[in-house]
């Protein structure tokens, strides 16, 4: 244990080290930033008569001996406002939505892994559209990214890129649907694990060279973002817009899209004692006023709790669409029941050891 002790002594002191470089840094640009504007105040939005819908989705996996089953649940909030203040609140397709199954006989692991992802996606997107014709909300918001993740894109060659294209086409649906309309879309990132913006900073800090940001300015190649926006941002404060990539014809997954210069983030500080959210949206031609929009109503329906600042409808939506493990319990007896304890649905030996 004296060893164990010692090296997370090591440990500590890094990383109050690293955190004493990114603190440096932050205050340096706070200093600066009436030059730089690398971040905005934000107004609060007064809520007259808005309708807020909100997607989330659940699901549950679990491996048998000769089979991989999944369910998936995806829900809408679609909150309506009026005066500041919540006058109802309704759902789609239920507030207690069924699980829909899925299961798979011959996916490698990793294969297994993209299907799931993918199949969450495309339901929580489809709901998204069915959630657009039937509320007709103000604002529509996503849990999450408004595109796949690059690491969650197969090959090819995977026997799951064809569902994989089937999102990526019905991302491009919603897109147009959203646009047409005229609604604020926009995907929240609760737990951004992203560095971009920590690059578009250091670049800024190399321009300028001064040398007490250079002594310090490192820190930034290792660093994620919200930490050091944590940092940086106070609440009602956002950060610049930025491209969701630094390339966007050479991203793997923006790539497929034919608007991919469209797509921007920015980070939104909605709670004095939490971290920042990361939000990511959709734009054709000039932004003009539409980041501060999103902030403004953002800022209104978040961040009632200090210490954690996430989207009200979010937050139900969550509530609606997670699934326990017991529901995968539940299907599991229930498909027992119809064909017995066969080989293929037998559980796997390592949950049944009798010791």
């Amino acid at each position: 244990m004296k060893g164990l002790e010692t090296e997370i002594k090591k440990i500590a002191e890094k990383l109050m080290e690293t955190e004493g470089k990114r603190r440096r840094v932050a205050e340096l640009l706070k200093s600066m930033d009436a030059g730089v504007k690398l971040f905005h105040i934000c107004g609060s939005h007064g809520l007259k008569n808005e309708k807020i819908a909100a997607i989330d989705g659940g699901l549950v996996k679990k491996s048998f001996h000769g089979i991989d089953s999944l369910l998936v649940r995806t829900a809408c909030a679609c909150f309506f406002y009026n005066n500041g203040k919540i006058r109802k609140v309704e759902y789609f397709p239920s507030k207690s939505p069924t699980p829909v199954p899925h299961i798979q006989e011959s996916l490698s692991d990793i294969d297994w892994a993209y299907f799931t992802s993918v199949i969450r996606q495309k339901a929580e997107v489809e709901t998204a559209i069915e959630c657009l014709n039937r509320f007709e909300p103000d604002m529509l918001l996503m849990d999450g990214p408004i595109v796949p993740h690059h690491s969650e894109k197969p090959s090819a060659s995977s026997p799951v890129f064809p569902a994989f294209q089937e999102l990526v086409n019905s991302c491009k649906c919603l897109h147009r649907d959203v646009e047409k309309r005229g609604v604020l879309f926009a995907g929240i990132v609760e737990d951004s694990r992203s560095n971009r913006f920590c690059g578009i900073v250091r670049d800024v800090v190399v321009v300028l060279a001064r040398d007490s940001a250079m002594e310090n300015s490192d820190v930034l190649e290792k660093s994620r973002d919200t930490p050091f926006l944590s940092l940086l941002l106070d609440k009602n404060e956002r950060t610049l817009v930025f491209s969701l990539a630094k390339n966007p014809a050479e991203h793997p997954v923006l790539k497929d899209f034919e608007n991919a210069n469209s797509f921007y983030s920015f980070y939104l500080r909605t709670a004095a004692f939490d971290r920042p959210v990361r939000v990511d949206f959709i734009k054709s031609g000039e932004l003009g006023a539409y980041p501060d929009s999103l902030a403004s109503l953002l800022l209104a329906i978040s961040g009632q709790n200090p210490h954690y600042g996430f989207p009200s409808p979010l937050i139900e939506a969550d509530n609606v669409a997670k699934l326990p493990e017991e529901e995968m319990e539940n299907f599991y007896y229930r498909l027992l029941r119809h064909i017995g304890n066969t080989p293929s649905i037998m559980r796997l030996r390592r949950e049944e050891r009798p010791f």
